[in-house]
């Protein structure tokens, strides 16, 4: 679905990197891998902004709010309110057009019958018919 979104902006490049890992998959774990892999690079990691009160229970956090800076974007029930207290932590707000459904909500719409459009782009929405998904 992520090759579908995004395959025709050719900005974007897909890793599955974690998924061959395989079992648990840390942020620290992803991040020294890129590092690794693009040592002249400054790395950034997106995260949606209801993650920014649970920061501090990241494995190994220091290390990672000093290896790369963290764009947030605010999700809707969740406004960032206060940043976490993370010694060395780069963190900027994206702004954008905020869209109040969670993943469970969408994956509810299918099972529902009722329409993806406006929530997802239409590949997307096709592969998930295709391939009969979350019925």
């Amino acid at each position: 679905m992520l090759r579908a979104a995004v395959e025709w902006d050719k900005r974007f490049e897909i890793s599955d990197v974690e998924l061959r890992r395989g079992g648990v998959s840390y942020t620290i774990d992803s991040v020294r891998h890129f590092q690794a892999m693009f040592p002249q690079d400054e790395l950034y990691w997106i995260i949606g902004g209801d993650q920014l009160p649970q920061m501090n229970l990241w494995k190994n956090i220091a290390e990672l709010a000093g290896m790369l800076e963290f764009i947030f974007l605010e999700r809707p029930g969740h406004p960032a309110k206060q940043t976490p207290d993370i010694p060395g932590l780069r963190l900027r707000r994206c702004d954008g057009h905020l869209i109040e459904i969670s993943s469970s909500e969408l994956r509810q719409r299918v099972r529902q019958g009722l329409s993806l459009h406006y929530f997802c782009p239409q590949k997307v929405i096709t592969y998930i018919e295709t391939h009969k998904l979350y019925h």
